[in-house]
């Protein structure tokens, strides 16, 4: 069998520590009497999906979630000897980059529930295509226990797939899902978002700090864990009010002058495409600056997946594109040769783009700031916000999982 590579970037002295840290933790799962593992993975959305189960299910349940910063590596084992032996639901993000990476994760912990968000193209430099991803991910549902269950996307085509791999219940969530929650009347401004919930003739209507009509998947997801797992509507909204925005994940941060979207903590096709959404949508008179990093580990579909945004770019308004790194200069060529006759602004790296930034009016204006976690835009951010652009080794030895 082909070696993991979970391990591969850490340091080789490192390995023995942390595989007997995972060993401990599997061992220690075994005997805690009541936890239910709650196990998450897809492409996008993790994060914030673990953030919004824990806070509909905090209602009702001793809940426990991981460090949203630290990758499974640490996290999973980390987060298993956190749980104490009264503690009920055990909320596990199952982040994946290399083949075999799931394997591990399942050997520390498999769950008995597995929520499969959405499957996009994302580190296919390893797993060679988006049907890869697929199947490396996909093994988080086929582990499930005959008594356990899966709640799947019933607006992604490669949940229907997974279905076949199923030996346990299934509840669907999204747009597409019958007889399941239903939301209504969507609203984002500079503040967050406005949205009703609807199940069965219940109505409750949430607040909650986090914008992008897209992680509306994270609401259906965790309204649909809270509806089986006993909570009413209204308990559900609450928890929802009460979600914690993940780190650097479009974030708003407001100035006196400008607005901030930090996106910067990792990027795909799929995840910059909803970001450029965002963007537009918010705002309508703001001028809107997009300052766009290189989306890592595509593989042979790195170039077209460049050239695609930037051609999506090129049908929007946005005021000025500022690419960062010599792979984003694709985006920027994609979206002039596709009619974009705004301001492009091509810069070398973080420290080049934060100068070119400055010099533009940012009164009444709207950052984004999108890139792979080897770009290091939250430096952008730490300028914009005045804060030194040195990056904690800590936070900088974060790895890379989707």
């Amino acid at each position: 069998m082909q070696k993991t590579h979970v391990f591969q970037e850490i340091k080789t002295w490192k390995r023995p520590f942390h595989r007997l840290y995972a060993k401990i933790s599997s061992l220690y799962l075994k005997i805690l009497p009541n936890v239910e593992v709650i196990g998450i993975t897809g492409s996008v959305g993790k994060t914030l999906t673990q953030n919004a189960i824990y806070s509909v299910l905090s209602q009702k349940f001793h809940t426990v979630v991981g460090n949203e910063n630290l990758d499974p590596t640490f996290r999973i084992p980390k987060t298993i000897l956190k749980t104490k032996p009264w503690d009920q639901k055990l909320i596990l993000e199952y982040g994946v980059e290399h083949p075999e990476d799931m394997d591990y994760y399942l050997k520390i912990a498999k769950p008995k529930v597995a929520i499969l968000t959405l499957i996009a193209p994302t580190h296919t430099k390893y797993f060679k295509n988006v049907q890869g991803v697929f199947e490396e991910k996909v093994k988080l549902v086929k582990v499930l226990p005959k008594n356990g269950y899966a709640i799947l996307n019933a607006d992604d085509p490669f949940s229907y797939k997974a279905k076949n791999s199923i030996l346990s219940s299934t509840f669907w969530f999204g747009q597409r899902a019958k007889g399941g929650v239903k939301i209504s009347h969507f609203t984002q401004n500079l503040k967050g978002s406005k949205f009703r919930l609807h199940y069965k003739g219940q109505m409750a209507t949430v607040s909650w700090k986090i914008i992008g009509k897209h992680h509306l998947m994270s609401v259906y997801i965790s309204a649909t864990l809270g509806i089986i797992n006993g909570l009413k509507l209204k308990q559900i909204a609450t928890g929802l009010s009460k979600t914690k925005v993940p780190k650097h994940r479009l974030n708003l941060i407001s100035r006196k002058n400008f607005t901030i979207i930090d996106d910067a903590y990792n990027s795909s096709p799929k995840a910059s495409e909803q970001s450029i959404t965002t963007l537009v949508d918010l705002g309508k008179r703001k001028t809107k600056i997009a300052v766009l990093g290189e989306m890592k580990d595509l593989g042979t579909i790195s170039n077209s997946a460049h050239v695609a945004l930037g051609q999506k770019i090129a049908k929007t308004k946005i005021n000025y594109l500022i690419t960062v790194g010599k792979k984003a200069e694709i985006i920027a060529d994609s979206a002039k040769k596709t009619g974009f006759t705004r301001k492009i602004i091509k810069t070398q790296d973080s420290i080049k783009a934060i100068e070119a930034i400055k010099k533009l009016n940012l009164k009444g204006s709207i950052i984004l700031v999108k890139g792979s976690r080897h770009a290091h835009l939250e430096r952008i951010v730490l300028a914009l916000l005045g804060k030194s652009t040195k990056i904690n080794c800590y936070y900088c030895g974060e790895l890379n999982r989707v």
